[in-house]
């Protein structure tokens, strides 16, 4: 297999995960949670996001949030943000990476932020614009990269051109979206594929919704096709969207698995599996909400002979 020697998990819990939940958390157990996550080696987590508070009221205190995180451990917190507003507020926090949020699908668009494609690229490059000469990182999304559920398949060029876009804007680091969680390997390995050829020192991200159970193949064709980096979500918690009979839960892979998938294929991610299962489980209880995930049930080889101690057969 051609596969990277390294690839960067991002966790995105805290902000796609938390949002699409219906319960409401305080801050104190986004910090704690955001905390247990940092400690487990992983290198960014997305903590929350700047959008109107009527919008997302599960991400109405971002600014309190990311003031009580501790800063200085190696993990880099960033942000969400759609538009100018959103970037003036996440640079008033000094938070060091915000993700810009563009959208592929011209319906999806329209339905969940109220404008067109053009406008939502229009709306990025003014916040770009906002966040001047500061050092903070910038990562452009592109959600419905791939298939949209109002539209069907999106076609390459349409993606390849917020690519084009973002670029002139400046911006080198892209997180390609399977946002409805149907996308099949081979389409991601076009589109990563394709990314790359267009737009070589990029880099490249995906981010892995799971509703048809592929994630993790996903993530393989990601890696093959030179993506080197993956966010998921602690327990798979989250990653629901806009379709057809309401908001669903096409819940986004759980970084437990994705850990462990990175484990067995010799890929190096900096994030050690029993921190991140420790992690999970504290985390799954601070929430009260069940997680899904196989690494975490045991699905493991330490999990096994563990289970297998445990019922008194080592050594026999």
């Amino acid at each position: 297999m051609n596969l990277p020697s390294r690839v960067e998990i991002v966790e995105v819990g805290p902000r796609d995960g938390l949002q699409s939940l219906p319960q409401h958390f305080s801050t104190e157990k986004k910090i704690a949670m955001i905390d247990a996550l940092a400690a487990t080696g992983i290198s960014r987590i997305e903590a929350t996001s700047f959008m109107r508070a009527e919008t997302v009221p599960q991400l109405a205190d971002a600014e309190s949030v990311l003031a009580g995180l501790r800063r200085g451990d190696g993990c880099t917190f960033r942000a969400l943000v759609a538009n100018r507003r959103g970037m003036e507020r996440a640079l008033a926090t000094g938070v060091r990476e915000v993700v810009l949020l563009a959208t592929a699908s011209e319906r999806y668009v329209k339905m969940n932020q109220n404008t067109s494609l053009e406008g939502n690229l229009v709306a990025l490059q003014l916040a770009v614009e906002a966040a001047g000469e500061s050092s903070i990182r910038l990562v452009g999304a592109i959600a419905m990269s791939i298939f949209c559920a109002y539209e069907g398949p999106v076609e390459i060029a349409r993606t390849l051109e917020i690519v084009r876009r973002y670029a002139e804007m400046g911006v080198t680091e892209l997180s390609l979206a399977t946002s409805t969680g149907v996308e099949g390997p081979a389409e991601v390995y076009r589109l990563v594929s394709a990314v790359l050829d267009a737009f070589p020192a990029t880099k490249v991200g995906v981010h892995l919704h799971n509703a048809n159970g592929m994630a993790l193949a996903n993530a393989m064709a990601a890696m093959q096709a030179g993506a080197t980096a993956l966010e998921s979500s602690i327990g798979g918690i989250g990653g629901g969207i806009r379709l057809p009979g309401g908001d669903q839960d096409h819940g986004n892979v759980a970084t437990e698995d994705l850990v462990h998938l990175c484990l067995e294929l010799g890929v190096e991610t900096g994030v050690s599996l029993p921190a991140v299962l420790e992690a999970s489980g504290e985390i799954e209880g601070m929430l009260g909400i069940p997680f899904k995930s196989y690494a975490a049930r045991g699905a493991t080889k330490d999990g096994l002979m563990a289970s297998a101690r445990t019922a008194g057969w080592e050594g026999r």
